[in-house]
């Protein structure tokens, strides 16, 4: 997968996949929590900002 996010110009940083089942709610917010700190200490997308 990491392959195909670099040749689309897309940090492969960008791409996480987690299981968690829809009865972990509390485990739940904290995944996207934390995704979503990673994503914005990566920025803005390369290939946007760019206009690449």
């Amino acid at each position: 997968m990491q392959r195909v996010l670099q040749y689309m110009g897309l940090e492969p940083e960008r791409f996480q996949a987690r299981w968690v089942s829809g009865s972990e709610g509390p485990r739940f917010a904290e995944t996207i929590t934390r995704l979503t700190e990673d994503i914005r200490a990566l920025g803005p997308n390369r290939k946007l900002r760019d206009g690449a």
